[in-house]
């Protein structure tokens, strides 16, 4: 997978140009249909732009009464996200983000609708995916666009079906409720980066082996695709929370964006814990790796040190004097038991240097 290819028009390409991208995996998007207020609430699997379209002039005949939520799966083709601007008078440079995917999280206002990006991961043990999610909110409409093929949105609909407060909100309210699970989706993602931290962690403090050194870079460089998420997320969450996007958020929900915001704040907090473990592991094993060398480095010291009287000796001892020129010349050559001697003495230097080394604690 090419983690840091990122998605672009060709240059001079016109702003707000719709048009898939070549990478973009093929597949036919889905739209899921829901209209719900405090009472009822009606949903529909395989729903068309047109029945979406009777659910909000239902919504608006009743008084701007309920919430219509349009759910898309999978990234819209060309075709279908012409079919979107028309429909609901969406800017084109939100849609063509939409499509080109791989875009920085992010929250604009248009002159008619929010448009949020976020993102959602997942870590199978080995790769990270990353995926994006449109979020547009428009009146008593909220438009989401999901490049997941998984179904990310099962508690959101389970909440819808269970009744409660969040059928009662607002279309903003639904709105935070898809950023906050976006957010929250994180959090099991770092579970398993952490477990692998922790796994990785244990196994060097037993044995700091060079050989771990690609899995460290694997799980940095995951942290770093994730890192790149989470700190937009989180200022975006801060321009919401902070009202920056009235009157399409309203104070209400503002208040529980507040959550949003210190949720992606300790997911942050812990990436970079987790961050920091991984490259004090890294220091561990080249402060391991430096200390074998540091080893090897003091045994052959050692070993060249012990030769060298050794070889002073038997250096002496091989030079080539005449002795019958002069008494003088190495008598030694001509003693009984010379050469026992000269051994026994270049072993008593070399036992009285390994003892010397060892009581020093050179070795």
């Amino acid at each position: 997978m090419a983690l840091y290819r990122s998605r672009y028009h060709p240059p001079g390409t016109a702003p707000g140009t719709l048009s898939t991208h070549p990478d973009t995996p093929a597949g036919e998007a889905t739209l899921c249909l829901t209209r719900f207020d405090a009472e009822t609430l009606e949903e529909r699997p395989a729903a068309t732009i047109e029945e979406c379209l009777a659910a909000l002039r239902a919504a608006e005949a009743a008084g701007g009464k309920g919430t219509v939520w349009l759910h898309v799966a999978g990234t819209p083709d060309a075709d279908l996200a012409e079919r979107l601007k028309a429909a609901f008078g969406l800017h084109p440079l939100a849609l063509e983000d939409v499509l080109n995917g791989c875009q920085r999280p992010k929250a604009e206002m248009y002159d008619e609708h929010l448009f949020v990006v976020l993102s959602h991961a997942d870590y199978t043990g080995r790769d990270l995916h990353l995926y994006q999610t449109s979020l547009f909110l428009k009146g008593n409409l909220v438009l989401s666009i999901d490049c997941c093929a998984a179904d990310l949105l099962t508690p959101i609909r389970n909440r819808l079906r269970q009744g409660g407060q969040m059928r009662k909100r607002g279309a903003d309210y639904l709105l935070y409720a898809l950023i906050d699970l976006a957010v929250d989706h994180k959090f099991p993602v770092l579970e398993r980066l952490g477990v692998a931290v922790e796994a990785l962690e244990n196994e060097l403090l037993e044995d700091a082996d060079a050989k771990a050194m690609p899995r460290i870079h694997r799980l940095k460089r995951h942290m770093l695709l994730l890192r790149g998420m989470l700190w937009p997320e989180r200022e975006v969450l801060s321009q919401m929370q902070r009202g920056d996007m009235e009157p399409a958020i309203s104070r209400k929900t503002q208040v529980f964006l507040r959550d949003s915001y210190d949720h992606a704040a300790q997911a942050l907090d812990l990436l970079e814990t987790y961050r920091e473990v991984l490259a004090d592991l890294q220091n561990l094993i080249l402060m391991a790796s430096g200390n074998r060398l540091n080893d090897i480095i003091r045994i052959l010291t050692v070993i060249s040190i012990i030769f060298m009287p050794l070889t002073f000796i038997a250096g002496i001892y091989g030079m080539n004097f005449d002795r019958e020129a002069s008494p003088w010349n190495m008598p030694e050559l001509g003693w009984a038991y010379g050469y026992p001697a000269v051994m026994l003495a270049m072993l008593a230097i070399a036992l009285g240097m390994l003892w010397f080394f060892r009581r020093r604690g050179w070795i």
